[in-house]
């Protein structure tokens, strides 16, 4: 498909385009800077019971205050929200059309131990007027893959080959990673904690092998009972990415940068709610995304 007949398919594909068209250079500079140590450096927000820490680092901030530097110059008609810093707006502006999202990298700890499988980068674009997410955009730059939902017009693979041809293509409804996992990113708050205390005692732990690093036994892999069988829950960390290659997500501690995989998984036919069963919302914490309502009336029975 050409970018003209993919601008054609929706009322909110052009604007998509247009963000493409600043993001996606953007987004790949990531694989760069993850070989630059001075971009490896991280500042720690917060650290776990287990002793992991959640960090941001240079990278992070470069590209937030890059995106927007754009943001700013090209679209003063948009609100900017970034995960990181002063960009973490709590309220829409009234005066805005849209409220442009960005999480620069999903999976910072992935990123920093190079799991190049797990981590990626989000932007979304939510209407203030109706509230409601009408672009989502999940990057994964290890692969040059991203993940695009329009409302009403459609969910999109868009692969950029190394001289910059993109090749684009629809989205399968299925999964592409036929495998469940829940969001355990470094979780602080006692009660989510507990939340997911009750989550692992539904199943059984799985022991970590011998050669795992910190990193890796610090996130548990659970098999579950569904029906006659038990499946495995991973916890990869790599936010909005597991949601839109997995079959289905659980959240338990998660932000706004969420809004691009309502978007995407919605127009799969798919049903993303946070845990009260609401659709999406600023200042969103916790989430249940899967591919059919099947699967997630499954995970909303776990939580």
């Amino acid at each position: 498909m050409t970018r003209q007949e993919f601008i054609e398919a929706g009322e909110y594909n052009a604007i998509a385009i247009e963000i493409l068209n600043f993001y996606v250079p953007i987004a790949l500079e990531l694989t760069r800077l993850q070989k630059d140590p001075d971009f490896l450096k991280s500042t720690v927000k917060a650290v776990a019971e287990s002793g992991i820490s959640d960090v941001v680092t240079a990278a992070d901030i470069y590209v937030q205050n890059k995106l927007r530097e754009v943001v700013r110059r090209e679209y003063p008609e948009w609100q900017f929200w970034g995960e990181e810093g002063g960009d973490n707006t709590s309220e829409y502006d009234p005066n805005k059309e849209y409220l442009f999202i960005t999480d620069p990298i999903e999976g910072t700890n992935n990123f920093k131990s190079h799991k190049d499988d797990q981590w990626g980068s989000v932007v979304a674009l939510v209407n203030i007027e109706t509230r409601e997410p009408v672009i989502g955009i999940v990057a994964h730059p290890a692969k040059r893959i991203f993940y695009v939902g329009t409302k009403n017009g459609g969910a999109w693979n868009i692969s950029i080959s190394e001289n910059n041809n993109w090749n684009i293509s629809k989205m399968n409804s299925g999964p592409e990673l036929d495998y469940y996992t829940y969001n355990n990113s470094p979780h602080f708050e006692a009660n989510i904690i507990s939340q997911v205390d009750g989550f692992l005692s539904r199943g059984t732990v799985v022991a970590s092998e011998e050669a795992a690093t910190e990193l890796e036994k610090s996130r548990k892999k659970v098999l579950m009972p569904k029906e006659e069988e038990q499946v495995s829950f991973d916890d990869p960390e790599s936010g909005a990415l597991e949601a839109v290659r997995c079959k289905g997500t659980i959240y338990f501690k998660t932000s706004n940068e969420m809004a691009a995989v309502f978007v995407i998984l919605g127009e799969l036919g798919g049903k993303v709610t946070d845990f009260s069963g609401k659709k999406w919302s600023l200042g969103i914490n916790t989430m249940i995304a899967a591919r059919s309502a099947e699967e997630y009336k499954y995970l909303a029975s776990l939580v």
